[in-house]
């Protein structure tokens, strides 16, 4: 419900992943009127996996129209126990017949995001299969006016018409991890090419007498390592 001090507001957020879906559920909570834009076929944003072929993809991520927009692989565990990855109104609990292990696989979690996304009912607040293009400010507007706008233009898959809308807020929800992050140092694009030509799949690999240095010592570092 919307306080008496607030008006609904138009909002659209962009992505459908685990943040896209729990701002667009808080925001309907609180009674704005709420679209969500994803790009790809359903919810899940990394966690949606996808074993397409993706040959021909650019290891360095210099492309920034991706064919899969998930990094994960086939064999992904989580890193974290259910017990702190799920919502605190919605706990990421074992369901009988599915992953019941504390540190599940990527499939688990896909399915609890859909579990969460059922319940509250935001499929129908989704458009699939629609990528956003740009997002900006209304020029009628200034920057610092209280009725500030923005503008977002999108297009459907396999559609040529890009749509243009107005909203009042936009939340930005697209993640970080579809493009790699790498250092540029010197002699750099030698390994990279060598290495990362193995690394862009989705299935178990082997390398072979090779030494890699890692940089931090983070979860997904230890797991690395491991």
């Amino acid at each position: 419900m919307v306080s008496e001090t607030n008006q609904s507001k138009n909002v659209c957020v962009i992505g459908a992943g685990p943040a896209g879906l729990v701002a667009a559920r808080e925001l309907r909570k609180e009674g704005h009127k709420v679209i969500v834009i994803e790009q790809n076929h359903d919810i899940g944003g990394q966690w949606l996996y996808d074993d397409q072929n993706i040959e021909g993809e650019d290891p360095l991520g210099r492309n920034p129209f991706l064919k899969v927009h998930s990094s994960i692989y086939n064999s992904l565990r989580t890193q974290s126990p259910r017990e702190v990855m799920g919502f605190t109104d919605f706990p990421f609990t074992t369901k009988k017949g599915r992953d019941m292990r504390r540190f599940p696989s990527h499939v688990e979690l896909l399915m609890y995001l859909k579990d969460f996304c059922e319940w509250f009912g935001l499929r129908e607040m989704i458009r699939f299969n629609t990528r956003v293009n740009y997002v900006g400010m209304l020029d009628d507007y200034g920057v610092c006016g209280n009725n500030l706008k923005w503008v977002v233009r999108s297009k459907e898959k396999n559609c040529d018409k890009v749509v243009e809308e107005v909203f009042d807020a936009v939340v930005v929800a697209t993640g970080h991890y579809a493009q790699p992050k790498l250092p540029s140092i010197k002699g750099n694009m030698i390994f990279y090419t060598n290495l990362l030509n193995l690394l862009i799949h989705k299935n178990n690999y082997i390398l072979m007498h090779n030494y890699i240095l890692m940089l931090r010592n983070g979860y997904m570092e230890k797991k690395t390592n491991a």
